[in-house]
């Protein structure tokens, strides 16, 4: 069971990568289904790439999971959805991977919010 922290970093990664790209567009491809499904597929991507998949087993796992729910959606469009995400959402794939190595570590959950925070909302170069 997810708690609401844990629930709320996983939706500042959300929220920060939806701004990233043309959500609404890629929304709308997917208005037949309930707005979390998509958002849901926008985390599957993150957690994917933070995890060390290639582009080609997300892309596989994301049409089988679509067709799954009753979603038929042609491998081109999947692949299009998915092809520069790993630049486009850079960002949020660290802090999914901090995310994953903090928790395995035994961070508390408010310590890894605040890191996710800072790391998405207030960017620093060295």
């Amino acid at each position: 069971m997810q708690t609401k922290t844990e629930f709320l970093i996983w939706d500042k990664i959300v929220n920060s990568a939806k701004k990233r790209f043309d959500y609404e567009l890629y929304a709308n491809k997917f208005k037949s289904l309930d707005p979390d499904i998509f958002d849901k597929l926008v985390l599957h991507i993150i957690v994917g790439f933070a995890s060390g998949e290639c582009h080609e087993a997300i892309s596989t796992n994301l049409h089988n999971e679509l067709q799954h729910i009753g979603v038929e959606i042609r491998d081109q469009i999947i692949d299009t959805i998915v092809e520069d995400k790993h630049v486009v959402f850079s960002g949020e794939i660290y802090a999914a991977y901090l995310t994953f190595s903090m928790l395995e570590d035994g961070h508390s959950e408010i310590e890894i919010l605040g890191y996710v925070t800072d790391l998405l909302e207030s960017p620093k170069v060295h």
